[in-house]
């Protein structure tokens, strides 16, 4: 008696979805173009109207109010140096350095802390009133904005890399990490004319 051969019902199921490339990075692009737009707005709408005032030859900011120099200068520095470790995080993770990875992470998370709590000295140094008809409403908009794109790009970092340095997203799989620099890069963009248009030209 000949044996019957029957076939594996896994040979007849359909072929997995191919996978699509790159959907992360590019939702993450779109993510930081959109938060970037919205800033530069804001950004577009507090120089306009300052302009306005200083035409008219009223003062740009409240009386007494003094926007200090060393903050925003010291929040595009920290930026910077955030930059390049976010960078060493994503060579770290692509290379399977691990060891190097928690350390960038860490230098990463620190230096973004340390840019949101530079923004806040700064508005405890201002002490300036909220007020809806003058710049002061708007300045707050404009920074605001871009502390809150500072935080999200942050969380974004912390999620993403507490999941590489679980095990995933490392070698070539590293896309996540990459998308998150992505959107930490454009942060870092957007703040340069902010920086330049709120605390150099004021």
């Amino acid at each position: 008696m000949s044996a019957v051969v029957t076939a594996s019902p896994l040979v007849a199921a359909p072929p997995p979805a191919p996978r699509r490339p790159r959907v992360l990075t590019v939702a993450a692009a779109f993510g930081a173009v959109a938060s970037g737009l919205v800033v530069l707005t804001m950004l577009g709408a507090y120089l306009q109207v300052r302009g306005e005032r200083l035409a008219d030859g009223v003062t740009a900011l409240p009386e007494g109010v003094v926007l200090p120099l060393t903050p925003g200068n010291m929040g595009l520095l920290t930026l910077a140096m955030s930059a390049i470790t976010v960078g060493w995080l994503v060579h770290s993770l692509r290379n399977d350095d691990r060891v190097h990875a928690y350390l960038a992470l860490g230098l990463s998370v620190l230096l973004g802390v340390a840019f949101i709590n530079t923004t806040a000295y700064l508005y405890q140094q201002m002490a300036m009133p909220f007020d809806m008809t003058g710049t002061s409403a708007l300045l707050y908009a404009v920074t605001g904005a871009h502390l809150v794109m500072t935080f999200v790009g942050l969380l974004f970092i912390v999620v993403i890399g507490f999941q590489a340095l679980g095990g995933q997203l490392t070698g070539r799989d590293a896309e996540g990490m990459s998308a998150a620099a992505l959107y930490w890069y454009v942060t870092v963009a957007v703040y340069l004319p902010v920086w330049y248009g709120v605390y150099i030209t004021k």
